[in-house]
Formats: C-alpha cells, structure tokens, sequence
C-alpha cells in the first residue's frame, strides 16, 4: 500500500487492525526505541505484516537466517492491550536505520495515515533524551500526548514534559496534533554515545499498564534488552561502514556480513 511516491508502507499480511495498538520504536538516544520494540516483538512472538520503503532511506537489509527483510518493518500480534483493556490486537513499528533528518517529517506523517487508515485506535512512540553522564538508579520517563491522548498523562499517572522535543518524536507528534488519533510519547532518559539497556527496560515497564502481558520480572527483562542492544548495535555499526564505504567511493563488492 503505497502512500506517497518516495515513502510507501508495503503490506505483506492483511491483517485486520481495527481498533489495535502501536507502538512505534526507532533508533535514536541509546537505542531506546529500537530495543523496546524489538522486546516486544521478541518476547510476544509477533509476526511481520509489513515494511516501509524510500529512496531517502540508506541501501540497507537486515539478514535473518541468510534472508533479507527490510530495516523498518511492521509486526502484530493478538494481545490483550490498550485503554482499559479495550483492544486484542497489537502493532510494532521497529526500524534497525537512523532515517535522514530531511525525511522526518515526511515518515511521522506516513506512520499515522497508514495507523489511521488500518484504524489503529493508539499510537505510542518510545524514545531516548540524551544525559551527558551516567546516573544512578533507574532511567527517568517522561510522556507527551496530543489531544486525544492527552486524559491518558493522568490516568496512567506519567511524568508530563515541558520544552522542545525534536527528531522523530518531533515530527510524529507536530503530524498528530491535528488528528483524532491518540498518539502517546514516552521517552526515558538515556546514555548519548552507547546503548542503554536500562533505560530501554524501564520505558518498557512505563508501557506494562497498556500492554498487561508483559508483566515480567524486572532482572529477566533487563537481561534481554542488553542482548537485544547489541544486536542493534551490531547492525547499525554495519549500516554506518557501509556508508562510510560507499562515500569513499569504494568497490568492494558487496561487502562484508555481520551476524
């Protein structure tokens, strides 16, 4: 289902998602997004519906068991989750690239007609804010909603935020502010320069009232989002030297591969 002619989402299922749940993972301060999503579609064994795709994204394919998926990819599941239990079926968005800053805007936009369009009834985007040192004890979490979101700050008790937001999270909240989408942004404080497990486990735990499956022991969880960290990590170390290669002007074939 193509949405626009540089930025398209491809379905690969038709899967019915009529008042669903998404939750929306890129990778951005301490991979916070990328890890959260992949724990969740990790741990409640969801399957692939679809993948988005743009000119503006790098040439890059993510290897699972020597086949090629693409780098933003959509999966879902039958899980009780939501607003007071209210849905049965939910949606992550998961992306192993940092998308060019030129197309943020663009891709937040994508994200939430296709949401709308498969009638997804809550958007929830997870995110990292950067701290230049290391702190003690767990990750702070903060929320930011629009308006229809917006009751969901004080029924779930979350920290409200106040300033500036940028990035992805910037640009799929500037495109849900008009809409009657409930679209909800959690970010956790984390690390800037390397992976924060911690942080990515305790947004986790901020989603556990909307996704009540998840309700796990707090050491496995952490556990698991460091395997998962570096196995993003270890993708987007490749994604840059692929990069780098190709600025150079490299020919190399088609390049080393990294599992």
């Amino acid at each position: 289902m193509g949405l626009t002619s540089e930025l398209s989402i491809v379905e690969t299922r038709d899967e019915p998602l009529k008042g669903a749940m998404m939750v929306v993972g890129f990778p951005t301060h301490g991979l916070v997004g990328s890890v959260a999503a992949s724990y969740l579609v990790h741990t409640l064994d969801m399957h692939p519906i679809a993948y988005m795709v743009s000119e503006g994204f790098p040439p890059t394919v993510i290897m699972e068991g020597g086949v090629v998926t693409a780098p933003v990819r959509f999966y879902a599941s039958k899980v009780v989750c939501g607003v007071d239990r209210r849905c049965d079926q939910l949606v992550v968005a998961i992306s192993d690239i940092q998308p060019p800053a030129e197309i943020l805007n663009q891709l937040g936009r994508t994200i939430l007609d296709w949401a709308e369009q498969k009638g997804v009834q809550l958007v929830v985007a997870v995110e990292g804010q950067p701290l230049e040192e290391e702190v003690q004890g767990d990750a702070r979490v903060v929320a930011m909603a629009n308006r229809a979101a917006a009751p969901l700050l004080e029924k779930y008790r979350y920290d409200p935020a106040n300033g500036v937001v940028t990035g992805f999270a910037g640009a799929l909240l500037l495109s849900a502010i008009p809409r009657g989408l409930a679209t909800l942004c959690l970010v956790a404080q984390a690390h800037k320069d390397y992976p924060d497990a911690r942080a990515a486990a305790k947004v986790i735990e901020t989603i556990n009232p909307l996704v009540p499956m998840l309700v796990l022991d707090t050491k496995p969880l952490r556990e698991k989002a460091r395997q998962i960290e570096t196995e993003v990590r270890r993708n987007l170390d490749a994604q840059q030297k692929s990069m780098n290669q190709i600025r150079r002007g490299a020919e190399e074939g088609p390049g080393e591969m990294y599992r």
